[in-house]
């Protein structure tokens, strides 16, 4: 009897093993979708934070549409909404400026100076911002792909007083 191995053992030692690399594999595909995952929910995060500041907020300097051409560099952050210093509520969330949209088309480039990209503190790598309004697209600042992008936001919003919509699409 000795050196002998029974079939029992053998048949104990592969199903053994089998649990062992279901586990393994299983494990694998639960953590590499949690990366996954996770991915998508920080640039989805990204395109809340960078639409809500466009459409909510007038800017950092308030005024600056009057500075894009002259001193980019001195714009600490970029916003879109209208800004009415006369009024007691200064600045009106989902109301754009049609001239700021196009100071931001005009200063929105695809290169890494950031002097001339202006949506450089928002730290998008690959987006693509559109802004029509009731008729026809009046700014695209980014990239064309054909990827379908991770995160996708859509406003609806006034430009001037006249209906709009801004769409920011995150890769």
């Amino acid at each position: 009897m000795f050196g002998q191995i029974r079939i029992e053992f053998i048949f104990g030692i592969v199903i053994f093993a089998l649990v062992i690399f279901y586990i393994v594999t299983q494990t694998n595909i639960l953590f590499s979708s949690l990366l996954t995952d996770s991915r998508a929910d920080t640039i989805k995060a990204k395109a809340l934070n960078a639409i809500k500041i466009l459409v909510e907020d007038v800017g950092d300097p308030p005024y600056w549409d009057n500075l894009a051409a002259s001193n980019p560099g001195s714009i600490k952050r970029v916003g879109l909404a209208y800004n009415q210093s006369y009024q007691p509520y200064p600045f009106q969330p989902y109301n754009l400026s049609k001239n700021k949209i196009l100071n931001l088309s005009s200063n929105c480039t695809n290169t890494p100076d950031l002097y001339k990209n202006l949506l450089w503190n928002f730290e998008l790598r690959a987006y693509r911002l559109k802004v029509y309004n009731s008729t026809h697209r009046i700014l695209f600042c980014g990239f064309d792909s054909l990827e379908p992008p991770v995160a996708m936001e859509i406003r609806y919003v006034f430009v001037d007083n006249g209906f709009g919509r801004m769409t920011l699409e995150l890769w």
